[in-house]
């Protein structure tokens, strides 16, 4: 499935926001989980949770049933659960969690803080990489879960034109597709027509059939050197008589 889809406008033209797909858990209300804007990505606030769960709050939401009961998991997988969901969505657009600019912590118990530091910094190769971040005490989370966490980011260009490049060539392959189509009529292939012999071929024929005028001119030609011989068998016996008449003179 396509993590990004492309917004429509009213005429429809493409806009140049994008809804993200990346297969994380939803919680079915009017929101999207994150949206790309040119290099910018913004990730809606992240709940921890399951694949399970997040099907379940849905389909309530659907059918219009009370939402369920947030089930209990401890804290530090309610922070695992979040932080790989984040990292899911960046690297879903060719970026990575080193490339958050900014996010936004929401604790039930701010007590818990160093269990949510502990873990939020292996999502990150170093210190430096490290977004700017706000942290508080919600004075009630949705469902009672015990964190959410929003965020912004952005996707290099190194990215950003490899996704450009990936884009270009599907859409060639499209269209050497429909080429390909097109040859086709009513479902048959359209026959193509005999391609026409080289030329070096053509020259190959006419030089072999030029070639029996030639053996006939070479024949021609021997004949005349015989009639030639045979005239100066006489000149020569001319000659030879002439000698010997002089000789005995």
């Amino acid at each position: 499935m396509n993590n990004i889809m492309s917004l429509q406008r009213h005429n429809g033209d493409s806009m140049d926001k994008q809804v993200i797909r990346a297969g994380v858990p939803e919680t079915g209300g009017p929101i999207n989980i994150a949206v790309r804007h040119g290099d910018m990505v913004y990730i809606s606030g992240l709940p921890p949770f399951t694949a399970e769960f997040s099907q379940a709050i849905q389909a309530a939401r659907r059918e219009g049933r009370p939402l369920p009961s947030f089930p209990y998991i401890p804290f530090d997988q309610q922070v695992r659960l979040v932080m790989d969901s984040m990292k899911t969505i960046m690297e879903s657009v060719g970026s990575s969690m080193d490339h958050l600019l900014k996010v936004v912590v929401w604790l039930k118990d701010q007590t818990q803080q160093e269990v949510f530091d502990r873990i939020y910094r292996e999502y990150f190769s170093s210190p430096e990489a490290w977004p700017a971040r706000t942290r508080m005490q919600a004075g009630r989370t949705p469902l009672d879960m015990g964190l959410e966490v929003d965020a912004i980011g952005y996707i290099p260009r190194q990215a950003t034109a490899r996704n450009t490049a990936e884009r270009n060539t599907a859409r060639g392959g499209k269209s050497a597709t429909r080429r390909s189509a097109g040859r086709t009529s009513g479902g048959a292939a359209v026959k193509s027509r005999p391609s026409a012999p080289p030329r070096s071929s053509a020259r190959g024929k006419a030089a072999s059939t030029g070639g029996k005028p030639a053996a006939a001119r070479g024949k021609r030609a021997g004949a005349r050197g015989k009639r030639a011989a045979a005239h100066g068998k006489p000149a020569g016996t001319r000659g030879a008589r002439g000698g010997s008449t002089r000789g005995r003179r």
